[in-house]
């Protein structure tokens, strides 16, 4: 009988968030509600409801949390490969497309080390205790599945030589059924390609590559119309995996993952005042840069979606006189790889704490050193949407031989993370456009 009523107040709870939304309270304040109505509801099932009841409570409305996890899978690639023809497409350089392309690839790698290895010392300083949490067959599940979509077990045993021969795809289109281990990034590789093939006809043969362009226009906004849609989904998949996670936790995990959503903002403050110093060096004020950034960056946090921002953020570039083509492959780029927020302190942050549920010492030199190498070089094909920091982190932990289950708890509270790792996903991308230009001698002088 109490099985029943909870899954009926559930399906309220449901119907209340639904009812929200038609009267046009904003995302944001729906996730937090969401979040809010999870842990009173999980607390709540965890006193009331037998141990076995708890158990297929959540496995049920586990559904909703783990089709949203899906769907976000299923849109990264067409996502990714749009978004990377699209900055050749409105690229305006026409010399030094390759230099500018890697200048800006490595700046993203670079950074993204620096913020793996920032979580990591954070993630170690907070003394969150990884073997408290009671992962639920539905959290395991869910870590495993994107284990088994993003991981290949035979790729974990190649040498280095040969991972970066790997990275590079023999079949293309096989890639973008998102297959393969490294599918993302040969994704990537393959539209860089097809942008500099682009960019080599445009002059000559104007109509084929305006309907090339055309095309392509017309294919972002599609996409982006069904990532808008399944971020949509988000305040639903909050409550319930909320529920889920915290109806088969004692009191304490609440605790520790309110401490990790505080956690994972210090790490990503500390960061983004990394960020600013390194744009300080390249020739732009804190105080300039915040001032035309923080609508843009209040956009990011906002809607969560790095891919979603990139148009506001190259206009805003555009005012910083960062010339249109580094900025739209830089923005661009900044929402597939190198994503200071989703794969770098995020994972960071979880590998530390995984970590010393086996023993070790994260901050020892040689493990902290390796773990940012290895999310350096892992933390390509992350998709800008929600959802990209478990992949990240998944990605990491397997690289680096350590479980995965534990990400399945902290998605829970993903979304409302993931607002503020967009943000430092989003400046990231303008860090690398800033470096990009202080090594191509491109002075960035008074905004206009």
């Amino acid at each position: 009988m109490l099985l029943a009523v909870s899954f009926l107040i559930v399906l309220g709870s449901l119907y209340g968030l639904i009812f929200l939304k038609q009267k046009k309270w904003s995302f944001s304040k729906r996730v937090v509600t969401a979040l809010a109505i999870g842990i009173i509801l999980g607390l709540i099932f965890n006193q009331i409801l037998p141990k076995a009841d708890g158990v297929i409570l959540s496995d049920w409305i586990g559904i909703i949390g783990s089709v949203y996890v899906k769907l976000l899978q299923m849109i990264a690639v067409p996502l990714i490969f749009v978004c990377v023809l699209l900055a050749f497409t409105k690229i305006e350089i026409k010399t030094n497309v390759l230099k500018v392309g890697m200048s800006i690839i490595g700046t993203l790698i670079v950074t993204a080390g620096i913020a793996g290895i920032v979580g990591i010392v954070t993630g170690y300083f907070s003394n969150i205790d990884g073997n408290s949490f009671n992962i639920s067959q539905t959290a395991l599940h869910s870590a495993n599945e994107i284990q088994k979509s993003y991981v290949s077990g035979g790729e974990q045993t190649l040498t280095m030589p040969q991972k970066i021969i790997a990275i590079f795809p023999s079949n293309p289109f096989f890639d973008l059924t998102g297959q393969r281990a490294s599918a993302t990034l040969g994704v990537v590789i393959f539209a860089f390609f097809l942008g500099i093939a682009y960019l080599k006809i445009k002059d000559k043969k104007v109509k084929e590559a305006q309907l090339f362009k055309d095309f392509l226009d017309s294919a972002y906004e599609i996409i982006m119309s069904v990532v808008r849609l399944f971020i949509s989904y988000a305040p639903y998949a909050v409550l319930t995996i909320m529920i889920a996670t915290i109806v088969n936790n004692d009191a304490s995990a609440v605790l520790k993952l309110a401490k990790f959503f505080a956690v994972s903002y210090i790490g990503m403050l500390i960061m983004f005042l990394i960020q600013l110093v390194i744009l300080t060096i390249c020739g732009l004020p804190p105080v300039r840069y915040l001032a035309k950034a923080f609508p843009v960056l209040s956009f990011a946090f906002i809607t969560a979606s790095s891919a979603g921002s990139m148009p506001m953020n190259i206009e805003m570039q555009d005012e910083l006189n960062i010339p249109r083509g580094v900025s739209s492959l830089a923005a661009s780029f900044a929402t597939s790889m190198g994503m200071n927020g989703c794969a770098g302190v995020y994972p960071g942050i979880i590998i530390a704490i995984v970590a010393m549920t086996q023993n070790i010492n994260p901050l020892s030199p040689q493990f902290l050193l390796y773990a940012g190498f290895i999310i350096a070089m892992t933390s390509f094909g992350i998709a800008g949407t929600g959802g990209g920091g478990t992949v990240a982190t998944i990605i990491s932990l397997s690289a680096l031989g350590l479980p995965v289950g534990l990400v399945g708890v902290f998605i829970a509270v993903e979304p409302l993370i993931d607002m503020g790792r967009t943000a430092i996903n989003l400046n990231g991308g303008v860090v690398a456009s800033a470096v990009t230009c202080k090594l191509n001698r491109i002075k960035l002088s008074q905004a206009k």
